[in-house]
């Protein structure tokens, strides 16, 4: 009886991961490379966020060095980047695929909705100062 017991909770736990992580984005990866213009096929699209004009960098580990370049055209599952034509004799089959401003942008939106709660905080505690200005004014009007 305990095993059964063990067993349905680690089903349970693994469903739950399992639902959870499903939302996860996962990264692409390079597809095939085509030197001589300098084009790199990816197998992510415009539905993973690979649209026209995005900046992608590929993490070469043998060399320690980061290529970077932009979307030139872009499907819902595939999109090609472009790179020097130099740098794309370094990039092999199976690179990961990484978009770099995602993290930034997800960092600015965070700051951002931090900025609107600090203000709407400031806002029900209410600025004694502010109160006292648009009083002075109401009664210069008057």
């Amino acid at each position: 009886m305990q095993k059964i017991k063990v067993f349905t909770v680690s089903l349970t736990i693994l469903v739950l991961a399992a639902t959870f992580f499903g939302g996860v984005a996962t990264a692409a990866q390079v597809v095939r490379v085509n030197e001589s213009s300098g084009r790199v096929y990816i197998n992510g699209g415009a539905n993973d966020g690979y649209v026209l004009g995005t900046v992608v960098c590929f993490y070469i580990s043998t060399r320690d060095m980061l290529i970077c370049g932009a979307v030139e055209s872009a499907s819902g599952s595939n999109a090609i980047v472009k790179v020097e034509k130099r740098w794309g004799k370094k990039i092999l089959k199976g690179t990961e695929a990484i978009l770099p401003d995602v993290e930034e942008e997800d960092k600015k939106e965070m700051k951002a909705k931090e900025d609107l709660k600090d203000k709407g905080e400031m806002e029900e505690k209410g600025d004694g100062e502010d109160k006292e200005e648009m009083q002075e004014d109401e009664d210069w009007f008057q």
